[in-house]
């Protein structure tokens, strides 16, 4: 029969000791760890994530997006001076009806162009 004296020491033992084999174990663990991690710096360094790859790829879809908006301002009024012009080639009073005949005799546009020339 076992005391129980002996048997609380034979599992303290156990559980917090570590046999011989365990601890060349963890001895070969920490020294592949500090042969390896002597090779890792503690700078970090951004120049293999492609960061400037994605700078310019973000740069260049912004740059397409202005693009497009103002591509379709162009076309916008590109359109208004077509109907304009055949407008005015039917009569002149029809020229001022249209968009662009409005904005011409309007006198706060001349304004913002005269403002815009002065700046």
């Amino acid at each position: 029969m076992m005391e129980i004296n002996k048997l609380s020491s034979q599992l303290s033992g156990q559980i917090d000791g570590t046999s011989a084999a365990d601890k060349s174990k963890a001895a070969a663990l920490v020294n592949k760890t500090d042969t390896s991690s002597s090779n890792v710096s503690d700078k970090v360094s951004l120049s293999g994530t492609g960061g400037k790859n994605n700078e310019e790829m973000f740069a260049k879809i912004e740059l397409e997006k202005a693009n497009q908006n103002s591509f379709a301002q162009l076309k916008d009024y590109k359109a208004k001076i077509q109907e304009y012009e055949a407008a005015k080639s039917t009569s002149p009073e029809a020229a001022q009806e249209t968009e662009l005949g409005k904005m011409l005799n309007d006198p706060a546009v001349w304004e913002q162009i005269a403002e815009g020339i002065l700046r």
